[in-house]
């Protein structure tokens, strides 16, 4: 073997080892519609809210860390969200919950619809991602809520 394939062999065996050594993150399952609804049900405390706002690749995130009077509630038909950005100042929006979609809840409120899709569901921790596209099409919203019980 000369020492060009020597060569070529350690480090194809170098790159071998780093990637089998690296941490893998597993895939989220995909729930079917009715067990969103039961992983979901309940109370959930908000741990805190990413806000990112895309434009020509730019990206921007706000957190909101949230008090702790703020929730999401899930219940069969129906989603609460409460707010409590400043202190005696609650924000309660109410929305109808539709769980036909797989791996995702689809919450409407008047003229407005999102799909939060379920990025993590456990039994004491809950992530939810709704991304939308608003007035102007080049800004691309994606909010997503990190909950716990």
């Amino acid at each position: 073997m000369n020492y060009i394939a020597f060569k070529f062999w350690i480090v194809l065996l170098l790159l071998l080892a780093a990637t089998g050594c690296m941490e893998r993150e597993a895939p989220v399952p995909l729930l079917q519609a009715d067990e969103v609804l039961q992983a979901i049900t309940g109370k959930w405390t908000i741990e805190k809210i990413d806000y990112q706002l895309c434009r020509d690749r730019n990206c921007t995130v706000s957190t909101y860390t949230g008090s702790t009077g703020d929730y999401f509630e899930f219940r069969a038909d129906s989603a609460f969200l409460v707010l409590t950005e400043r202190p005696q100042q609650q924000q309660k929006e109410q929305f109808k919950a539709s769980y036909t979609l797989q791996g995702s809840v689809v919450l409407t409120k008047g003229e407005w619809s999102g799909r939060f899709e379920l990025e993590e569901a456990k039994a004491k921790r809950l992530v939810l991602r709704n991304t939308f596209i608003g007035r102007d099409p080049n800004a691309i919203f994606t909010d997503t809520y990190y909950l716990t019980r």
